[in-house]
């Protein structure tokens, strides 16, 4: 029965959406968002890998209720979205059911692209429809070379000062054209990661990042024993960008970043704190349509009065 509405709703929807006039997508400029934080500690909470597939069934309407209860469940100053809103043939009209859900919480809240919401469409086909949002703090950025959309930076500000920053950019999806010792996934160009440097030399407070594909740092043998990681590695490998185009030593070269946030493994939620003193982490897998076992939830990043990063995975039985 499910499957037939299913099928119904398809064919409605890929009508409604091949009578839809082409919209070219827009490059916006660099100016950083700025977010006047609720008290004293920067709270984000991060979710991942939502998967909506149906937008009528009962995992869909799961997944939008979890992330209610966890965005209640505390004061947060930003809700993140790190990939993966969507995987399904009718995905823009998904993606306008969490535009309409994530605005009714109230909460500032932003995202940034994974590697299945152009499964079957193409970006521009969710960028036109962001339109009269209050709470969403998202932007196209500018122009790059293999850049993709969505670059931009938040600056979290304490009494009109800034207090930490946090930098989100698209790691892309996969390629069809790559070699075994690289794999199959999308990659942080040269051109992001100059834009990022661009940014980064001229701070002067730390801050985090966010995008979906873990970096190739990720790698547990690639930089220390595999014993060292802090959480649940079921995955048993880590599905990384496909290329290292040097983000991370960036990172390192300017010492301000102090933690990178992603998803796309959904049996991972794990952190490594790598000998460079830089957090890289996994949020647990949120959506109830995607794979593995592990128990939906998210992951509360927090920020100190004091600048001290922290992080832990919250769980869906934590916060019903």
């Amino acid at each position: 029965m499910k499957k037939a509405i299913f099928m119904i709703v398809l064919v409605l929807s890929l009508l409604t959406l091949s009578g839809c006039s082409t919209y070219e997508i827009e490059y916006t400029d660099n100016t950083p968002f700025q977010i006047e934080m609720k008290g004293d500690e920067l709270k984000i909470l991060q979710v991942t890998d939502l998967h909506l597939a149906y937008g009528i069934d009962d995992y869909d309407n799961q997944t939008l209720k979890l992330i209610g209860d966890m965005a209640q469940a505390d004061q947060y100053d930003l809700i993140v979205i790190t990939g993966d809103l969507t995987m399904s043939p009718i995905a823009p009209i998904l993606f306008t059911k969490i535009l309409n859900y994530m605005e009714s919480l109230e909460i500032p809240w932003t995202f940034v692209f994974g590697n299945h919401e152009t499964d079957f469409n193409d970006y521009s086909e969710f960028i036109s429809r962001i339109k009269n949002t209050e709470y969403l703090y998202f932007k196209v950025g500018p122009e790059l070379t293999d850049g993709g959309y969505g670059n931009f930076k938040i600056e979290f500000t304490k009494n009109d000062q800034v207090f930490y920053n946090a930098y989100f950019l698209d790691s892309k999806n996969e390629r069809e054209i790559y070699t075994e010792e690289e794999g199959e996934y999308g990659f942080l160009s040269d051109a992001q990661v100059s834009w990022y440097e661009d940014f980064i030399q001229a701070d002067t407070m730390d801050s985090v990042v966010f995008m979906h594909i873990p970096l190739r740092q990720y790698i547990l043998d690639k930089i220390l024993d595999a014993d060292q990681y802090v959480g649940i590695f079921e995955e048993k490998m880590v599905y990384a960008q496909g290329i290292d185009t040097g983000f991370y030593d960036a990172m390192v070269t300017y010492g301000l970043s102090k933690a990178v946030f992603v998803g796309h493994d959904h049996k991972n939620d794990f952190y490594i704190m790598t000998e460079d003193d830089i957090m890289l982490v996994y949020g647990r897998a949120t959506g109830f349509n995607g794979y593995g076992t592990l128990e939906k939830g998210g992951r509360h990043i927090e920020v100190s009065a004091l600048g001290v990063l922290s992080t832990r995975v919250i769980l869906g039985s934590e916060v019903r």
